[in-house]
């Protein structure tokens, strides 16, 4: 059975840490994902436009035949969006989703709060708003199902995932009926034509989605994604995966086992022992054979009398022990980087003379216990050396209470466990001698207070528990505040390799289908998009300086298209003043060169006079001049380029159990490094990237820090550099190795 864990445990059960990480996303990989975006939505959007008549003339036919007033007055209410604001309720369906879609190519956390599309369990209209856009989205996914099954396949392989759930494809129906719906909800319209009008588009849609699905699926198999992918294969690679699990895939690490998660090693080992002791072709005699002799006696319990094992060992545990017939004994002295297995010493001593087969049975098995525990090459010598005075006392312990064999919780395997655990919190420094130094009064308690009261251990558990709770939290505290500069530092450089694909979509969108002119969209492509790079690798997508450039793009776009009508007009005179001022401010940030400068905003008077008088002959746009030409043509399109964050070889991008391990890392999880000369390093997991799954681990002190992606702490585990700590109990881990050995000595026996 698995231990539980307390509420205040430091350790991290990773069986209850299953989350799924994106593989690291490229400025090429969000290149033709922005494509496929472009091509569904652009799709619907003008499927939509298209059949907006055909929509108004089917809602007043539901109208006319509808015999409930309320009813009918839905029906009425959703002809005259279409009827009147079709464009506007399309466009903001369209941002709806190309916003959503950036949130899930760059793996930001969706806004909190106002979701309304999760299902409630109180509020009756978010219940109905959840039925909807499931049967919206059966609806669609029914009529696409093949061309979805090589859809979701292509986009698993894109974002680096063995599978894709049907619901999680930012492509899939799911996600066009939640934007579609929150487009429709921004009109801020009654939810009764909310749902009407949702419904309307998923009938559109219903019969023309398919072919848009297979426009992006030639889009993708264009550019080289699975284009030899048949129907009814994309479980393949995951079904490989599942393959090469039960055939002997390589477990989760092999580094140092802290307590945490365990199933019982089993409540057979004490009759195995019984057994070894007492028959099933085992003699005693045989068994002294293996075990070094138990003092040439065979184990008999027919020793002096007045001299027992367990009295032996409570004057051993003081110091030196008086033999009956008046010599002395005494175990070698443990000094304190002296890792030594006394309880193999106290085998070949007189003192066995004393013990019965089965006590000699249970001081082999905690002597194994032991050096399984020191055969740990990753536990300090020095903490070793701590374990190891409390040899004797768990010995006793074991003979006092034998559930010591088979509970996971007993109070002397649970302090065991916590002194392994503190093994990461010993950093070669002073502070580590200090918490050693900690470790140590606590087990010099136990040597002076424990005689047969196991209680002693049960406190000693808890001081160690705590002492770890204690160092955990202050570690992360450390690490959250000595990496936030590396963290920020780590965003920005992932910005800016993505800042191009980010910014040129952005200015496409604004441009699109817009008359913009030449000089616009030269203005734009050119120069404006150097002040929104920069934004963007300053402060992000959501960042303040970046959304007011962007909303100065397009107010720009807008105020130099025709204005027909006075309202328009009288706009543009309101918004003018504002708007060349942020143009001026723009161009200045970015050093624009006087004469370009000059040039473009001679050019805008141009454009703006003539968008007020469209039916008039237009204003000729002033020619560049020679040396206006020469500084174009020397103009840098794109002034700021990423830096690499560290100069890491090239290593393959496989999808192995190597490469899962690696994902399934979380915050606080500690990694053993191994390095060519033979020395290694604990480093604890402090963030992760949610665009690059860039990993920033800290050491043991939490001062110091390190950054390296997916695919390089994949390619480490895979060639043994670096190794996971296992969230295990270091005695479970033990008793499942004594088990094995015990079995296989009963059966030679």
């Amino acid at each position: 059975m698995e231990r539980e864990m307390p509420d205040n445990s430091v350790v991290v059960n990773l069986n209850q840490f299953e989350r799924s990480r994106r593989a690291q996303i490229s400025a090429e990989t969000l290149s033709v994902l922005h494509g496929c975006r472009d091509l569904l939505i652009e799709g619907a959007t003008r499927v939509l436009t298209r059949q907006t008549e055909a929509m108004e003339n089917t809602l007043l036919a539901m109208a006319d035949r509808s015999p409930l007033m309320e009813t009918r007055n839905t029906y009425y209410g959703a002809q005259g969006i279409l009827n009147k604001r079709a464009n506007e309720l399309l466009s903001a369906c369209k941002d709806v989703y190309c916003q959503n879609f950036g949130d899930f190519a760059l793996n930001r956390e969706k806004p909190g709060g106002g979701d309304l599309l999760e299902l409630s369990l109180v509020d009756d209209q978010d219940f109905e708003i959840t039925l909807v856009i499931d049967k919206a989205t059966s609806r669609l996914r029914f009529n696409c199902a093949e061309e979805l099954v090589a859809l979701d396949a292509r986009i698993a392989h894109l974002l680096g995932r063995s599978d894709l759930a049907e619901n999680d494809n930012p492509l899939g129906p799911r996600a066009l009926c939640e934007a579609m719906f929150e487009g429709i909800t921004r009109m801020e319209l009654e939810q009764d034509i909310r749902i009407v009008l949702l419904n309307q588009f998923d009938l559109v849609l219903t019969t023309e989605l398919a072919h848009i699905y297979q426009s992006i699926n030639h889009h993708l198999i264009d550019r080289g994604i699975l284009p030899d992918l048949k129907v009814g294969a994309k479980n393949r690679v995951q079904t490989h995966a599942v393959s090469a699990t039960q055939h002997g895939a390589p477990s989760a690490g092999t580094g140092p086992a802290l307590p945490g998660q365990g199933g019982q090693t089993g409540g057979d080992m004490f009759r195995l022992f019984e057994q070894l002791a007492h028959g099933s072709g085992a003699t005693t005699s045989a068994y002294a054979g293996w075990t070094g002799g138990i003092g040439g006696t065979g184990g008999t319990a027919g020793g002096p009398v007045g001299f027992s094992l367990l009295d032996s060992l409570s004057q051993l545990q003081s110091g030196t022990l008086t033999l009956p017939g008046g010599g002395l004994f005494e175990l070698p002295v443990l000094e304190a980087t002296n890792v030594s297995n006394v309880l193999r010493h106290l085998q070949q001593s007189p003192v066995m003379q004393a013990a019965s087969p089965l006590d000699a049975v249970l001081v082999d098995a905690v002597a194994m216990l032991f050096d399984v525990v020191f055969d740990e090459t990753t536990i300090p010598d020095r903490l070793k050396a701590q374990i190891a005075r409390l040899q004797i006392p768990v010995l006793k312990a074991a003979m006092l209470d034998r559930n010591f064999f088979s509970q996971t919780n007993h109070p002397v395997r649970r302090m065991l466990d916590a002194i392994a655990t503190l093994a990461v919190h010993l950093p070669d420094s002073e502070t580590g001698n200090t918490r050693l130094e900690a470790i140590s009064q606590v087990i010099g308690r136990v040597l002076d207070s424990f005689e047969q009261d196991i209680a002693v251990f049960e406190s000693a558990a808890v001081e160690l528990e705590a002492l770890g709770a204690i160092l955990e939290e202050t570690l992360e505290e450390t690490a959250d505040v000595s990496l936030q500069t590396d963290i920020a530092q780590i965003k920005q450089d992932e910005r800016a390799e993505l800042a191009p694909v980010i910014v040129h979509d952005f200015i496409n969108r604004a441009l699109k289908d817009q008359q913009a002119g030449d000089a616009i969209r030269e203005f734009l492509r050119r120069d404006w998009a150097q002040l929104l790079t920069q934004d963007y690798v300053s402060e992000g997508e959501q960042g303040a300086h970046f959304n007011s450039h962007v909303e100065t793009m397009r107010e720009l776009v807008w105020s130099v298209q025709p204005k027909a009508d006075m309202d328009a007009r009288l706009m543009l005179v309101r918004i003018l003043p504002g708007l060349l001022k942020r143009l001026r401010e723009g161009t200045a940030e970015i050093d624009l060169p006087q004469k370009l400068c000059d040039r473009f905003f001679a050019t805008l008077v141009i454009l703006h006079a003539n968008a007020v008088r469209p039916n008039s002959q237009p204003v000729p746009l002033p020619e560049a001049m020679p040396e206006e030409i020469e500084v174009l043509a020397t103009t840098p399109e794109a002034p700021i380029t990423a830096e690499a964050i560290a100069a890491e070889p090239v290593v393959p991008e496989l999808e192995d159990e190597f490469t899962q391990r690696a994902s399934a890392l979380g915050k606080g999880d500690w990694v053993e490094f191994h390095y060519d000369d033979g020395t290694f390093r604990w480093a604890r997991l402090g963030w992760v990237s949610s665009i690059k799954n860039t990993y920033l681990f800290s050491d043991q002190d939490g001062m110091n820090s390190f950054s390296i992606s997916l695919h390089r702490l994949a390619d480490k585990l895979r060639r043994g550099e670096a190794v996971l700590v296992e969230r295990k109990s270091i005695t479970e881990s033990a008793f499942g190795k004594l088990m094995n050995l015990f079995r296989q000595k009963l059966g030679n026996a």
